[in-house]
């Protein structure tokens, strides 16, 4: 944790633009812990703590930017050549879309605080056609709070940062724990829902069409009363 401070403290703003650039375009950069620092430096007068928040704001959606002009551009190709070093790259782009149709854009509010989430959320906007204004305005609302979050933590903290660090990476580990949780039994109802619609349903035809959330089991198949 040193280290780092030391770095944005030697650096200043121009290296912390960089360094959060390169973070969120997902290079392996500790971009929390640079706002620790960053807020730190704040608290104690050497950097000013509106303009950390600007850099961050700035540095993170010109990186979602790039992101959201190539699944714009390319579609479900970069959504796949970011799952690609996973066991299923296809069962991760068709989980990764289902969150998204199922939250939208309120997903960019939070993706910066859950890993892998941040790295698909701009490019999952960018195919489904999102338009540009909606896209800059909630992704800035997000890297705003995560400027907050973090570099308010470091500046509260600034006596202390190493164990924020720690607690930081803990609490990080049991929001993952908790996002995959909730993910989980979402997509759990939805393959119950549709089971006992289908079982529900007088000829048992299964649908060509996934059930929307609204719509009756007696929608899905078969002929209805008066038909």
């Amino acid at each position: 944790m040193n280290g780092v401070f030391q770095f944005v403290l030697r650096h200043g703003y121009a290296m912390l633009f960089g360094a959060l650039f390169a973070h969120q375009i997902g290079m392996p950069i500790p971009g929390p812990l640079l706002l620790l620092s960053a807020g730190a430096l704040a608290a104690a007068g050497k950097m000013s703590a509106l303009a950390v928040l600007g850099i961050t704001v700035i540095a993170c959606v010109s990186a979602d930017w790039i992101w959201y002009e190539a699944g714009r551009r390319r579609g479900d190709k970069v959504l796949h050549f970011l799952h690609r070093l996973t066991s299923d790259p296809d069962f991760h782009d068709r989980r990764a879309k289902r969150v998204f149709a199922r939250y939208g854009l309120q997903l960019l509010l939070v993706a910066k605080f859950i890993p892998g989430l941040d790295a698909v959320a701009p490019p999952l906007a960018g195919t489904s056609l999102t338009s540009r204004v909606r896209f800059l305005g909630f992704d800035s609302a997000g890297a705003g709070l995560y400027a907050l979050v973090y570099g308010g933590l470091g500046y509260a903290f600034s006596h202390d940062l190493n164990r924020v660090a720690m607690y930081m990476a803990r609490a990080g580990r049991l929001f993952l724990f908790l996002a995959l949780a909730g993910v989980s039994l979402y997509l759990a109802y939805n393959v119950h829902r549709r089971a006992r619609c289908l079982r529900n349903s007088p000829l048992h035809i299964v649908p060509t069409i996934e059930p929307a959330d609204d719509m009756p089991c007696g929608m899905l198949g078969g002929p209805q009363n008066g038909d």
